[in-house]
């Protein structure tokens, strides 16, 4: 148990250092497993493939590519311009046109790395020519971005799956609200924050242009409902569902829209393929830590530590918020999970709470981290992009992990929050 809690110790040190994540969780299972008198390399071998061996991780890759293909395609454009129809003639609408955008990429890319990338390449140009700071469309860009992997097809619910077996069904609609109170609170903000930005001079669009935006953007809002309804009507699974997404991205944007053309098509599937590839390593690794872990029982200890300190769900709960916002400023979020939630999730079982609904709550808490420094990687994204400072942004992000800590608060402490639609779907009791 000693051994472990040092080698965990020692992992989020290398995290924090910049040591290529795969390696860093490799090495220390592999020596983990050697202080623990496993010093067979087959078995080791066997362990990280068993954790690349599943039927659900499969809608990863089949994620990754529909949602490249859709950004190549030029979706972002579309559901930009789409918001902007909507509030942007408003006092501070194109910060909510930000918002908007990003609830609106969140449902067709899956990934918040992804998502900061591609809307802050389009956005902050444009809010720096409409006088907002740099900072302030940064901080914001990054702060919508977290709802990408909340709502599906979320590409972290897929991995979360793996070590827990939970559906991945039942989180993806789990995801929808917090997405939603998420973007809810985040405008509140932004009309508070605009409140005395000046007025935009273009006038207010007419219904043909309203009708216009809305067919253009129309196919590319139909993917994620898609998704939903298919895994709902029980038409396909949700692994099944990556592919139909995926064709139907390829039918919209390389038949329909002709925006991608073969070659850069085949420059999508290598960025994919590599994609994929670093992710499926990290599994491996992780699996086999994971394992080392419970070996050392680990998982039961924890709970007896949790069970040591508090008896009450409430105190526990606000004990892992404070654990995975410290552990998510420094270790990225597929890591976090596959190290940390077979350790979590039984311990949160045992005090009575929900397995999906607690898989929110770990995911927004991670989320928020991808936020926080000094990691931070949707940080790095965007201070590459706005030519800004990570203090510089973070200063402006104070006020915003105000909002998306209230978030938090809601979605931890009241579960409905999570767990409405999908009991209202059948997908759990």
């Amino acid at each position: 148990m000693i051994s472990a809690l040092i080698l965990v110790v020692l992992l989020v040190v290398l995290l924090s250092i910049s040591v290529p994540i795969a390696f860093s969780i490799g090495l220390l299972a592999l020596a983990g497993l050697m202080l623990a008198g496993v010093d067979n390399p087959t078995i080791a071998a066997q362990r990280m493939f068993a954790g690349m061996n599943s039927y659900g991780l499969l809608a990863l890759p089949l994620f990754i590519l529909a949602g490249n293909i859709l950004v190549a395609g030029g979706v972002i454009q579309r559901l930009i311009d789409f918001a902007d129809v909507i509030v942007g003639r408003i006092r501070g609408g194109l910060a909510q046109v930000n918002v908007l955008a990003n609830l609106m990429m969140a449902g067709v890319s899956g990934s918040a790395t992804a998502d900061t990338a591609a809307l802050g390449a389009v956005m902050l140009p444009t809010m720096k020519a409409r006088g907002y700071s740099v900072e302030f469309a940064s901080a914001l860009t990054v702060s919508g971005a977290i709802m990408a992997p909340i709502l599906p097809p979320s590409l972290i619910m897929v991995i979360y799956a793996i070590p827990t077996k939970l559906s991945i069904g039942a989180m993806f609609f789990a995801g929808i609200m917090p997405a939603l109170l998420i973007a809810l609170l985040l405008m509140i903000y932004v009309a508070y924050a605009c409140r005395n930005h000046p007025m935009p001079t273009t006038a207010a669009p007419t219904p043909r242009i309203l009708l216009q935006a809305t067919i253009k953007a129309l196919p590319v809002l139909v993917a994620p409902i898609i998704i939903v309804g298919g895994v709902r009507g029980g038409i396909f699974t949700a692994t099944e569902a990556a592919a139909v997404l995926c064709g139907y991205a390829f039918l919209l944007c390389v038949v329909g829209y002709r925006a991608v053309s073969f070659a850069r098509l085949g420059q999508v599937f290598r960025e994919s393929a590599l994609t994929s590839a670093t992710v499926m390593i990290i599994v491996a690794t992780s699996n086999l830590f994971a394992w080392y872990l419970a070996m050392e029982n680990v998982p039961n200890a924890t709970r007896d530590l949790f069970q040591m300190m508090t008896d009450n769900p409430i105190v526990f709960l606000l004990l892992v918020n404070l654990f995975l916002l410290f552990v998510g400023a420094f270790v990225d979020t597929v890591p976090a999970i596959l190290i940390f939630v077979p350790i979590l999730q039984p311990t949160a079982v045992q005090f009575g709470i929900d397995p999906i609904h607690f898989a929110i709550v770990v995911i927004v808490n991670l989320m928020i981290g991808l936020n926080t420094p000094p990691v931070g990687t949707n940080l790095l994204v965007i201070s590459s992009i706005g030519g800004k400072s990570m203090g510089q942004i973070t200063r402006a992000l104070m006020p915003f992990y105000v909002v998306k800590i209230i978030a938090l608060i809601i979605i931890t402490y009241v579960p409905a929050v999570s767990l409405w639609l999908p009991r209202m779907a059948g997908l759990i009791n």
